[in-house]
């Protein structure tokens, strides 16, 4: 059952990427960015390499904040292994966009683990979800006020831009319930006697290795008790995460300096984050193909750039947040096999 429901997903996965494919190259034959990227010398090749090394170096970091909860857990996972994980999910959700799908992947992956169980993987994979969401809320929260402070006008209703920051704030505080082990039970107490047998027997399952639901709550308690006892431990995962999300902002100001054009930093956050805000949503694209690096354009062409010039710093951006990313995981996934880590759900 779960080779031919991979299979299906196999195909509907090629038929999404060639659509997202499609609407990319549409989105280019529309905005037309070669004719800045062909000019001689205008693309400032030290500042360009510079945006890609601070980006790889923001997916480390990324990778690096989760090891340190697990670490934090008792979880004896070594960093290469986290690493692995880390970049074989972003592969795979790059390939087939699944709502918390990277999330997913590696609390599988790690649930068998010395010192680790299917509770604790999931702790982990939350925790670290709802740092990166808070990272998203906050700094775009800041951005809005440094320029509010500043009298600079922002080129996003403002009735956006709150909804962008609530949904960050929000989801983490949602992330954080999950986490909350009486109210998981509470709400386990109340299924429909037929609902919470299949609950338990498929945590049950010796695949998942949860040991039914008071075995996954235990390890979801343990892990948060741990946790709290190393406050040091969490800012340290936390700033890296806030550091991980701020690459794409970084990135988008280094390149659009890099082709010559002055940007204001914090305006670029403010846009950047509601273009991530349009990625989270996405479920069917993969990458975003097209819908991302149209959004990016339009962010920055209402900044009253040239349309070219702004598809062209969209364009480069996307090269290195996306595709120099998709090149690097897919060379990690690739090595340490991950059809074969994932085989009973690919």
């Amino acid at each position: 059952m779960f080779r031919r429901g991979g299979r299906l997903k196999g195909r509907l996965g090629i038929l999404l990427l060639l659509l997202g494919l499609l609407l990319f190259a549409l989105y280019l034959l529309w905005t037309n960015p070669f004719s800045i990227l062909l000019e001689a010398g205008r693309l400032n090749l030290p500042l360009f390499l510079l945006s890609i090394a601070i980006n790889d170096l923001g997916l480390l970091l990324f990778a690096l904040s989760w090891h340190l909860l697990l670490w934090g857990m008792g979880v004896r996972l070594s960093l290469l292994d986290s690493i692995s994980a880390t970049f074989i999910s972003l592969f795979v959700v790059w390939l087939m966009p699944i709502p918390i799908g990277s999330e997913l992947i590696r609390a599988y992956l790690v649930r068998n683990k010395e010192g680790s169980d299917l509770g604790k993987a999931a702790a982990s994979v939350i925790i670290h979800k709802s740092m990166y969401n808070l990272s998203f809320g906050l700094l775009i929260t800041l951005a809005a006020l440094i320029e509010a402070v500043r009298g600079v006008s922002i080129p996003i209703e403002r009735g956006l831009l709150l909804f962008v920051v609530l949904f960050g704030v929000s989801t983490s505080l949602l992330f954080g319930l999950l986490l909350t082990p009486s109210l998981l039970r509470g709400l386990h107490r109340r299924l429909p006697g037929w609902l919470r047998s299949r609950v338990e027997r498929g945590l049950r399952d010796p695949r998942l290795g949860a040991g039914g639901f008071e075995g996954l709550i235990n390890g979801v308690e343990e892990a948060i008790s741990t946790l709290r006892s190393r406050p040091l431990l969490n800012l340290s995962a936390l700033l890296m995460v806030a550091f991980q999300w701020s690459t794409g902002s970084i990135t988008t100001w280094l390149v659009a300096r890099s082709l010559g054009c002055r940007i204001d930093f914090w305006i670029i956050v403010v846009l950047y984050a509601a273009v991530e805000f349009i990625q989270q949503l996405n479920i069917i694209i993969p990458g975003g193909l097209g819908i991302v690096d149209a959004g990016l354009t339009g962010s920055l062409y209402l900044l009253g750039l040239p349309l070219s010039l702004a598809s062209a710093i969209s364009l480069l951006t996307r090269l290195v947040t996306y595709w120099l990313e998709l090149l690097l995981c897919a060379a990690v996934s690739l090595h340490y096999g991950y059809r074969e880590l994932l085989r009973e759900y690919l």
